[in-house]
């Protein structure tokens, strides 16, 4: 089996397509490490973090995650834990739950710890860990990595999960690895329903599906003894409207490795966490500042700013079903000229914030590195004569009052940010302003932040900002899965972007089958891999189905020397803060210290 893994050195970003990929690793310096039934051995002090939770319109039902109380923030990993998490360096896993984890052929094995227990008192076992799966399998989206291919979970004893694929490739038990594991003695019913659907044949989106989401969505837990039911070192302790705090769980998972006694989350969105800063009220953030925000906090005593490349970057999705002009590549190539990537990117992120791709094909410049040396690319920067030329061509023609399309209708739309993502809302409002000067009608707003999306899914804009290239594993094929299926399910109920995959029109490839491409980079052979890579990243440069505005770099800011003595990612410099935190994973680890 070979693999196009994303390996990286701390020293250099390299891409790595075709590594040998052997049995998932299984130890780490966690991996000996179970709850002792302790109350965080020698634990002390606190440390404070600020995100923008809300209670009033968040709950305790974790079945739900994007809209539980904590559950999809960077802090998750403290309360509510995973099988393991993904070390971005080594492409090694991290147990956490889990044991020892290991993928031979088409069969993963899941060894869980024992000893761990739940907040309600119950042990956390094999029977909670296949539930989860298969509500995450019956619920997730068609064409996610890993959950197409996942047959079946059983659970062999108390502790021991087998789980079976249809095939095997790198990053296929990813899925099922980094599930938030629910408790069956809450979520049991729903649970058994789900394996049953499953069995039965159901997916995302069928009738039978939405009947049991439904049901899930009904039920809040609010008014649940005991609230959230956690096994992970933290549990809830005070919940508050502006402060949640959080209390070493003596059965909890590490709880006898945790140093703080006290793990308090201060609410707070972007301009609240700038003002925490500067007052050293919060000892760290991941909450994504502006260039002059940045600045603002920049004298802050003790303050660092932490920093690693993102994998993914911000961009316009162009709605194709709701607008049929922007099917026309001719309108999405003008567009991109119209746009100045590196003004919007200073203003949004600022300096060091972000970096513009090299290649406009779909991938960070580490995953492009070497695929694309032989091939003629188009480099997209500011030209509005091209653009111009561009629109006339596609039938367009600008009046007095802007752009008209060739029915002669004004070209009238709205971009949409989302309310408290200043990188989304600087990004939309900038590209807006930069349209508009061009002659395009073109507004912006900000839509609620408690769900983009379910917008997104449904296709409700006009334009959206949304990510690009792979903003969640380090595994090349997840760029084309954002790009193509991602906010794109052509479904009545959910059509996305309606850009089509099954038959995509070239100038230089022909009529190409996305959907199958994307299959080969998966599960092909390194040459067949390689292959559809290259094909993939030249039909993105020629039709632009995202219009790329720059990829990020990822920052965080951490405060020294108050009431924690160093804030350091460690061996973990290289995760994602958003989806394999590095200061939890050393939090869990005991390697941060109150000061």
């Amino acid at each position: 089996m070979t693999s196009q893994q994303f390996e990286l050195s701390r020293r250099r970003l390299m891409q790595a397509v075709g590594l040998g990929a052997g049995a998932v690793a299984t130890t780490s310096v966690l991996g000996a490490c179970q709850a002792k039934g302790s109350e965080g051995e020698g634990a002390s002090g606190k440390f404070v973090y600020v995100y923008p939770f809300d209670v009033t319109t968040q709950h305790f039902n974790a079945a739900i995650p994007n809209a539980a109380l904590l559950v999809p923030a960077p802090n998750a990993e403290l309360f509510i834990p995973r099988p393991a998490i993904l070390n971005w360096d080594s492409q090694e896993w991290i147990p956490q739950l889990a044991e020892s984890v290991d993928l031979a052929g088409t069969t993963l094995t899941i060894k869980l710890r024992s000893g761990v227990k739940w907040t309600d008192g119950n042990a956390v076992t094999a029977k909670d860990l296949v539930g989860t799966i298969y509500l995450q399998k019956l619920n997730a989206p068609q064409g996610t990595v890993g959950w197409d291919q996942l047959t079946s979970a059983t659970a062999d004893d108390d502790t021991t999960v087998t789980v079976q694929y249809s095939a095997a490739f790198p990053g296929v038990e990813h899925g099922a690895l980094k599930v938030q594991v629910l408790p069956h003695a809450r979520y049991g019913e729903w649970m058994d329903e789900a394996e049953a659907l499953v069995a039965a044949g159901a997916i995302q989106g069928s009738p039978e599906q939405s009947a049991l989401a439904e049901k899930i969505a009904a039920e809040d837990f609010k008014d649940a003894e005991g609230g959230f039911i956690s096994c992970g070192a933290y549990k809830f302790k005070d919940i508050g409207e502006t402060v949640i705090t959080m209390e070493v769980h003596q059965d909890g998972l590490f709880a006898d490795q945790v140093k703080f006694q006290t793990f308090e989350i201060q609410k707070g969105d972007n301009a609240t966490s700038v003002q925490l800063l500067l007052a050293s009220e919060v000892d760290y953030s991941t909450q994504v500042l502006g260039a002059t925000d940045r600045q603002t906090i920049a004298g802050v005593q003790g303050l660092k700013e932490l920093s690693t490349p993102g994998y993914d970057g911000i961009g316009l999705m162009l709605n194709q079903g709701r607008f049929p002009e922007f099917a026309d590549v001719n309108v999405r190539k003008a567009f991109m000229y119209v746009l100045d990537t590196e003004q919007i990117g200073e203003i949004a992120k600022g300096q060091g914030g972000y970096y513009l791709p090299k290649t406009y094909t779909g991938l960070a410049d580490p995953h492009a590195e070497g695929l694309f040396d032989d091939v003629e690319l188009e480099y997209y920067s500011v030209d509005h004569a091209k653009a111009t030329s561009l629109l006339e061509g596609a039938g367009w023609k600008k009046e007095s009052d802007g752009w008209h399309k060739p029915d002669g209708s004004l070209a009238e739309y709205t971009i949409i940010g989302v309310e408290g993502w200043t990188d989304f809302t600087l990004s939309g409002e900038q590209a807006a302003a930069q349209l508009k000067e061009f002659g395009l009608q073109v507004s912006y707003e900000n839509v609620p932040e408690d769900n983009p999306w379910g917008i997104w899914g449904a296709g409700d804009y006009d334009i959206a900002v949304r990510q690009w290239a792979n903003p969640f594993v380090p595994y090349v094929y997840g760029a084309w899965q954002m790009t193509w299926f991602t906010d794109n399910g052509l479904t009545a109920d959910a059509m996305g972007m309606g850009v089509p995959v099954d038959a995509v029109e070239t100038a230089s490839q022909g009529t190409v089958n996305v959907a199958e491409l994307y299959l080969q980079s998966q599960q092909g052979t390194e040459e067949e891999q390689m292959a559809a890579h290259k094909i993939l990243g030249v039909v993105f440069n020629e039709t632009l189905p995202r219009l790329p505005l720059f990829l990020n770099q990822r920052v965080s800011y951490a405060v020294d020397g108050k009431r924690v003595k160093s804030i350091d990612p460690g061996d973990y410099d290289l995760n994602d803060i958003y989806f394999d935190n590095p200061i939890m994973v050393r939090i869990l680890e005991g390697a941060i210290e109150p000061a």
